[in-house]
């Protein structure tokens, strides 16, 4: 029987950013999917790269700083490995914060309404904007590099098939079990996002968060050499996201909705008509589609990271909202645990544990 170092639950860019990366320390890696890689909430994710959000938790700072520096080179590496662009943009953020609120990064710095107009001219909103030193990335193209990345330094993929249980015996962890097969591994990592809670014994405390979005594209025959704007931004109501290829995203709801992922219309105009107060000319682009992904809630809004009561399981899970910002600092915390080493961040506040 084929045997690995590690057996990865999920395919999102969670599971496959720490499947690269164990693959970089030399560890045999194999990544089970219940469905395709990147299918659920990497596939509807929006793709900030939201460090400077004065909304991030505090405990999350650190490690939230760091991942924000490692994108470029993140995204580098992987277009050299994967021959594929997952459309890195580093314009920035313009953000319009609420009374109180200030940018948690350093680097931002208040914008006047002049320069916001010469920055933006196609910006109607004024108000109490920031320019932050953010940037964004095409969550579908990065789990499409990320994969093939993984795939060509030699990772191992099992889709289709459902993780049931950690397989146990004498009080540590023997591999993963399916209904279909028994995948032998020292050490196994719960990746599962919303589903993780549903993996026997110790499912991870998360719950799906249902989250919708909306893409505007520009209308038939009409030219458009690129997005309207060239921030990505954010207002207390809507956010809006360009792409290179003209393609503007707008989101997103944050629904309490169990693993329902039906797109309402209502909310799709509101979203629309809250883009359109900050840039008029979105009502001349036309929908293209519409979806709802289902974020891995936690009980207290942290990540859960780190080696479970189980001897050799683990959980990487619970990202919430961040898990594109936050998979190369999680791949990175993540490969140093599971190869018996001291984790470059204090890793308290994230363990598993804490549900104990």
């Amino acid at each position: 029987m084929k045997t690995w170092d590690v057996v990865i639950i999920g395919g999102g860019v969670i599971g496959l950013a720490l499947a690269r990366s164990l693959r970089h320390s030399g560890a045999s890696v194999l990544v089970v999917e219940k469905s395709e890689p990147a299918r659920e909430a990497t596939h509807a994710a929006g793709g900030m790269i939201a460090h400077c959000d004065p909304e991030n938790p505090p405990a999350m700072s650190k490690m939230i700083a760091a991942s924000g520096r490692m994108y470029p080179q993140f995204i580098s590496e992987l277009r050299a490995e994967a021959f594929e662009s997952p459309d890195l943009r580093e314009d920035g953020t313009i953000a319009f914060l609420g009374d109180g609120e200030l940018p948690a990064c350093e680097g931002a710095r208040p914008l006047h309404d002049e320069e916001l107009a010469q920055l933006e001219p196609l910006i109607a909103l004024r108000g109490r904007a920031y320019l932050l030193p953010e940037c964004s990335v095409d969550p579908r193209k990065l789990a499409s590099a990320l994969e093939k990345s993984a795939r060509k330094l030699g990772v191992d993929f099992v889709t289709g098939s459902a993780v049931t249980e950690v397989a146990v015996l004498g009080g540590r962890t023997t591999g993963a079990r399916t209904t279909k097969a028994f995948y032998m591994a020292a050490a196994v990592v719960n990746c599962a996002g919303a589903w993780a809670s549903q993996i026997k014994p110790l499912g991870m405390p998360t719950r799906p968060v249902k989250g919708q979005m909306v893409c505007m594209v520009p209308q038939a025959g009409a030219h458009a050499s690129g997005p309207l704007i060239r921030h990505v931004v954010r207002t207390p109501e809507v956010y809006i996201i360009p792409r290179s290829d003209g393609r503007m995203l707008l989101g997103a709801t944050v629904e309490e909705a169990g693993f329902d992922k039906h797109v309402d219309a209502d909310t799709v105009q509101r979203l629309q008509r809250a883009a359109m107060n900050v840039v008029p000319e979105i009502g001349k682009m036309r929908i293209h589609d519409a979806w709802a992904g289902l974020r891995p809630g936690s009980p207290d809004g942290l990540p859960i990271l780190g080696a479970t009561s189980l001897s050799g399981y683990y959980a990487a899970t619970g990202h919430y909202r961040d898990g594109i910002m936050l998979a190369p600092v999680t791949a990175l915390v993540m490969t140093q645990l599971l190869k018996g080493k001291s984790p470059d961040f204090d890793m308290e506040a994230f363990s598993p544990l804490r549900f104990l």
